[in-house]
Formats: structure tokens, C-alpha cells, sequence
């Protein structure tokens, strides 16, 4: 041997175990591959849904993963086809409007893709009557998202996210199974309709499925919230739902509709326009509700929005809709006004104290999260008029008839949380009314 070293046996060197290694090395990385959002989001595809139900007429609205032609046929009690609407070229989008029904009339109607069926339901248009009774559901913060919508990006979760393998969140989907039951004839959402920024890859999840059953059978109202906003201004709210249009700015920001006797005027609150940042005069807003106020003539008027005027939970009293909303709502005879924005239920009274009092409802446990109430922040001077603080998740029914309008929350484990019997005007409301809106007076008179 060299340099007299003494000769030394080496071990045999192993390479089977380097192999297991780099393989098992391989198979870790690849796997993690699979959890890394590298992939588009799932297309947004809906079933059929109703929007702008009226007393002639009514929108059915579906959302295809890829661009198609449908075909929507409605059917009186004797399946005959009395109207039906059809895209005039391949689109994702379908807004198909429906024409030439009858007032307070029940039917079915059905959207085909050439022969095959994609989906259908009931269809009740608005009565005529204003003794009609009118039932309608009332949510707000909704949109919580399951925990598997972050990964939908993902190789591992993009499939089963794209063809709705998932269920959506529990506890929403429990409340949308509880308005279906109920079979409104339409529902009013109070915003923030999909966390956490409103985008249409995160509308599934937390809108069209879990709401599915209700969506079919009656259309949705909704106010913009916050965190609608947040992505595009709205837009994408604004794309999905087919609502009315407004004069305010010319899109569903700010909108009224009726449905029998009751009117709702739908109002953007937010400090989006430039207003000091403030809902006042010169709002686009603030001026829409005085035109409305003036010219809707249903006995009963519902004014709804996002943001609530008083709050004993995080929110807390907001000074502005106080100032230049609150006493605007009481001059005209407002029946109710209803908003979400805080993740609870609460009630209060205007004017405490007085019979034709304007309750003020915040309802926004619709499913996202709860938020605590405060009734110290009532005894510090805040919230002043409350009547009832539970921060619960619910969704509230409300029924509308010539004696009185009800509004009843309902807990989701069904617990009553309030219920709120609201009269017509009496002699005094009455004749504010009657200075303001004539034609609104003499609707009111009839049913007393």
C-alpha cells in the first residue's frame, strides 16, 4: 500500500437508501404542489333563479360555466305555456325576462338548453289588491365562506370546488333551508352578501348554493354593503343580481320596487360619493329618498339599507343618518326601516315613547359571525330606544295585511327572538301623509 498505510476494507455504499430518500423527497414536494393556488377559480355557474317579480311580469336569471343559449317557458295551473323568453346568441349571463302575466298568480316555469333541463320552480306574481297578503324575509351578513374556498384555486380542491362536491357553510344554508320553508314572496337582503370582498369566484359558496331553494321559488332584494364593495365598487353584485335600476345613478345602487301593498326603497348609505363622506343633502341617496318618498303611494313603506342609525354593538350610532335620515323617515310616515352591518339582532324605537314611533331593526346575523351587544353602551346614551338587543344568528319573516304589518326574527336554533305588530297611521300620521303624498293617503284610508 502507499506510504505503508495498513489496507482498510470500506463498507459497500448503499444507494437503495439515497433512492428511498430523493423518492420520498419527490413525493412530499409533489403533494405540496397540489395545496398551491396555481389554478384559475372555478367558472361561477347558478341554477335558474327569479329576480323583479311585478304583478305582469318577472326576470328568470341563470349563470353558465360557459357561454350557451337557453330557453325559459312559463306554465299556468293547466300547463299551458302562457310565456317564455329565450338568449338570442351564446352568453355565460341570462337575464330573461318574462311578460304578459297575471296579477297574483301562481306558476311554474322551467329553462331548457335546446331540449335538456336545466332548472325551474315557482313563480307567484305580485297581487293587485292591496288586501292581498304579502310575505317577505328579511337577512343581512350572510356570506361566510366554508373553509375549503381558499383552497378552490388549488389543484387538490379545484375539481371538487368547480363541481360543487363542497358543501357550503352549515349555518348559512340552515337559515336559507328556514326562508325556503317559509316561501316568501320575495327576500330582502340588508348587504355584505359575500365575504370578504364581494368577488365572484366566492358567490357560490356563500350566496347561490346555500340560498339555492329560496332563490328559485322567490327574487332577491338587495342593499350593497361594505364589503360588496370592497373589489369593484359593487359591480359584481351589481352583475350577478338583476335589479332595479335607479335615477340616482343610473345602476341598482339605489332602487325601489313594490310588491302589493308594500314599497321598498333600497338606499346606498356608504360614504362612496363624494358628500363629505356623509349621507346629507346632495347625496345622490338622500335625494333619491326624497323623490320616493314623495311618489310611492303603498300603504306600507319599507326603507332599507347596509348601515343602521343606532347601535348597541360595534357599530354603534351613526350621527349622520340621525341628522339628515331618521327625522326625513318620520315626516313621511315611514313604516319601517330595517339594516344590517352589525352581526346581530336589535330593535328601537325612534321616538321612545310615542304610538306611531319609526322602529329602527338591524338584522345582520345572517350567518357570517355574531356580535356581542352592549345594553351599557343604551345606558351611556347610545342606542338610545332599544327595545331589544340578542346577538343571535336569525333571519326575520315579515307579513303584510290591511290590518297591520308583523315582523317576527326567528333564532336559527328557532328560538323566537322579537316579534313587532306595526298599525297604519292614525288620524295624525295620516294627515302628514296626505300634505306629502295624496295618492299614498287615500291607498291608506282604503284599507282602514
Amino acid at each position: 500500500m502507499p506510504c505503508g498505510l495498513p489496507s482498510e476494507r470500506l463498507p459497500p455504499y448503499n444507494f437503495g437508501v439515497r433512492v428511498r430518500l430523493v423518492r420520498r423527497l419527490i413525493w412530499v414536494a409533489a403533494f405540496g404542489c397540489l395545496w398551491l393556488p396555481v389554478i384559475e377559480s372555478p367558472p361561477l355557474h347558478t341554477a335558474p333563479f327569479l329576480q323583479r317579480v311585478t304583478t305582469d311580469s318577472a326576470s328568470v336569471v341563470t349563470i353558465t360555466a360557459a357561454p350557451t343559449r337557453l330557453r325559459c317557458e312559463v306554465r299556468d295551473g293547466g300547463g299551458e305555456i302562457v310565456a317564455q323568453a329565450e338568449t338570442a346568441e351564446p352568453r355565460r349571463r341570462h337575464r330573461l325576462r318574462l311578460t304578459g302575466l297575471a296579477a297574483g298568480t301562481e306558476y311554474t316555469y322551467e329553462v331548457r338548453e335546446g331540449e335538456a333541463l336545466r332548472g325551474g320552480g315557482r313563480l307567484a306574481t305580485a297581487p293587485a289588491d292591496d288586501r292581498a297578503p304579502v310575505r317577505f324575509a328579511m337577512i343581512g351578513d350572510s356570506g361566510g365562506q366554508p373553509w375549503w374556498v381558499w383552497l378552490q384555486n388549488a389543484p387538490i380542491m379545484h375539481l371538487p370546488a368547480r363541481w360543487h362536491w363542497l358543501p357550503p357553510r352549515g349555518r348559512v344554508s340552515q337559515i336559507g333551508d328556514a326562508m325556503a320553508a317559509s316561501k316568501p314572496d320575495f327576500v330582502l337582503h340588508l348587504g355584505d352578501i359575500v365575504y370578504p370582498r364581494g368577488r365572484h369566484c366566492h358567490y357560490s359558496s356563500a350566496f347561490f348554493r346555500p340560498f339555492a331553494d329560496v332563490l328559485r321559488d322567490a327574487p332577491f332584494y338587495a342593499a350593497l354593503g361594505n364589503h360588496d364593495v370592497m373589489d369593484t365598487g359593487g359591480l359584481q353584485t351589481i352583475a350577478n343580481l338583476d335589479l332595479p335600476v335607479g335615477d340616482a345613478t343610473g345602476d341598482p345602487r339605489c332602487y325601489s320596487f313594490a310588491f302589493g301593498s308594500v314599497g321598498v326603497i333600497c338606499l346606498d348609505c356608504s360614504n362612496m360619493f363624494e358628500v363629505n363622506g356623509r349621507f346629507e343633502p346632495g347625496h345622490p341617496g338622500h335625494d333619491f329618498l326624497l323623490r320616493e318618498l314623495a311618489s310611492r303611494s303603498e300603504p306600507w313603506i319599507v326603507v332599507a339599507t347596509h348601515y343602521p342609525m343606532r347601535s348597541a354593538s360595534r357599530q354603534q350610532d351613526r350621527a349622520d343618518l340621525l341628522l339628515y335620515l331618521e327625522p326625513v323617515l318620520e315626516e313621511h310616515g315611514v313604516s319601517l326601516y330595517v339594516s344590517g352591518h352589525d352581526h346581530c339582532y336589535q330593535r328601537f324605537e325612534s321616538s321612545p315613547g310615542k304610538p306611531e314611533s319609526l322602529p329602527l331593526i338591524v338584522t345582520g346575523g345572517g350567518g357570517k359571525s355574531v356580535y356581542d351587544v352592549m345594553p351599557m353602551a343604551v345606558a351611556n346614551g347610545l342606542g338610545k330606544g332599544a327595545v331589544v338587543l340578542d346577538p343571535a344568528y336569525h333571519w326575520c319573516a315579515v307579513e303584510a295585511l290591511p290590518s297591520a304589518l308583523t315582523v317576527r326574527a326567528t333564532a336559527l336554533d328557532g328560538r323566537e327572538i322579537d316579534t313587532l305588530r306595526i298599525i297604519l297611521p292614525g288620524a295624525e300620521g295620516l294627515a302628514r301623509i296626505r300634505a306629502r303624498n295624496p295618492e299614498r293617503a287615500a291607498r291608506i284610508e282604503s284599507l282602514r
